[in-house]
């Protein structure tokens, strides 16, 4: 009965245990899901709460430094505008009457690129290029000037208008001869037209007037609507995304949106998190220590490797010439007081399996390298199993 009563109280204690693991186990589990899921909350709430940051002068940039404004006005004008984000190669050359807007390039076209758009223009298309200095893009040339004091210059056109304008560039164009001026202040030029085969290119140092903080400020609308004024219609207006960037191998931020990827590193999170907590462990296998060591032989390896690590090769020699020594006394009876070259006749005597000038040369060989102060790696391996071929001929006999 007593027994009975032992296996029972043992087997209680233990369901006990295995209910209360199991409890713990689960309080775990949701404690964790709980911190996950406020974490993915808060994050994705400062995520989605914070503004875009987009760069200055592109089109579909609400932001101040943008030019949304003008984009969405021409839409609604029913002009039909269009993005290009593609290289300019691709630009259609079988057509006419296109009309290329290039905002504020963020980088130079190489001289392939320049080709193409030279090619556009040739073709019988237009490009109107806004540039706060625009020199040696499509061979232009300018002029620096003093920095203006007001915030406003007058600007007049070639028809004689006058017209107040925020013109913050330190430079004014250089005309050349075929060149037809468009707008100027007391400074210089301010935007001119020149001809390219069939086309031509507007050039303005102002791309401040397009910017949705800017563009209704002063008489920028009226200077725009001078400089896109033409004889006949654009069959497409396209705004050059390409040279703010947008050509250029697309980033994993601009690919995905972002609550897609808070969602990604949240769910990456929470996959480490599981495997850490089933015991998961990445990297090489590592045998456990009492399966590759003796305690008997612990102390000789980290002794050696202590040799090792010092480079006491010298030290290691002496020992196991030594050692060597205690043997050929232990097994041939050769006195461990004698030299190594005194034993060299009685080593012969024993009948060992060396040859009188293997053990001449061994003996030699073996004392000038003990009176040296020190040794190199090389000749450490070298004499390690010399020594050790020698004694295993001492311990066969």
């Amino acid at each position: 009965m007593t027994q009975e009563r032992t296996l029972s109280r043992n087997y209680r204690r233990g369901a006990e245990r295995s209910l209360k693991s199991s409890q713990t186990n689960k309080k775990t589990w949701l404690w964790l899901v709980v911190v996950l899921v406020l974490f993915i909350g808060i994050s994705y709430a400062l995520s989605s709460g914070q503004p875009e940051d987009y760069p200055s002068f592109v089109s579909e940039s609400p932001a101040p430094s943008g030019s949304k404004a003008f984009y969405t006005y021409l839409k609604n004008k029913e002009h039909s505008p269009k993005r290009w984000d593609n290289y300019p190669e691709l630009l259609p050359d079988d057509e006419k009457n296109h009309l290329l807007l290039m905002i504020e390039p963020f980088f130079v076209p190489n001289s392939e690129q320049m080709k193409e758009y030279i090619n556009f223009m040739e073709s019988g298309n237009t490009i109107i290029l806004f540039n706060t200095n625009p020199d040696g893009l499509f061979d232009l040339k300018v002029d620096p000037v003093m920095p203006i004091e007001r915030e406003t210059t007058n600007v007049r056109t070639s028809s004689g208008q006058n017209h107040e304008a925020f013109v913050p560039s330190h430079v004014r164009l250089s005309e050349e001869d075929k060149d037809e001026i468009l707008l100027e202040d007391d400074q210089g030029v301010i935007a001119l037209k020149r001809s390219f085969g069939e086309g031509e290119l507007v050039v303005a140092n102002s791309p401040y007037w397009l910017t949705n903080e800017n563009i209704t400020e002063e008489a920028h609308v009226e200077l725009l609507f001078f400089l896109f004024e033409t004889d006949t219609a654009y069959n497409t207006i396209y705004f050059d995304e390409f040279i703010h960037g947008s050509g250029h191998a697309p980033s994993v931020t601009t690919l995905y949106p972002k609550w897609l990827l808070t969602l990604a590193l949240q769910l990456l999170l929470l996959t480490l998190f599981w495997l850490w907590y089933q015991g998961k462990r990445f990297g090489p296998l590592r045998q456990p220590r009492e399966a590759t060591i003796r305690f008997s032989n612990e102390k000789t390896s980290a002794l050696a490797a202590w040799y090792q690590r010092g480079r006491r090769y010298q030290d290691s020699i002496v020992i196991q010439a030594d050692y060597l020594k205690l043997l050929l006394q232990e097994r041939w009876s050769i006195p461990y007081q004698k030299g190594w070259q005194e034993c060299n006749e009685m080593m012969i005597q024993k009948g060992s399996q060396l040859t009188r000038e293997n053990i001449y040369s061994f003996t030699n060989g073996l004392t000038n390298l003990l009176n040296k102060e020190s040794i190199n790696k090389q000749e450490y391996l070298s004499w390690s199993k010399k020594i050790d071929k020698f004694k295993r001929e001492v311990e066969q006999e």
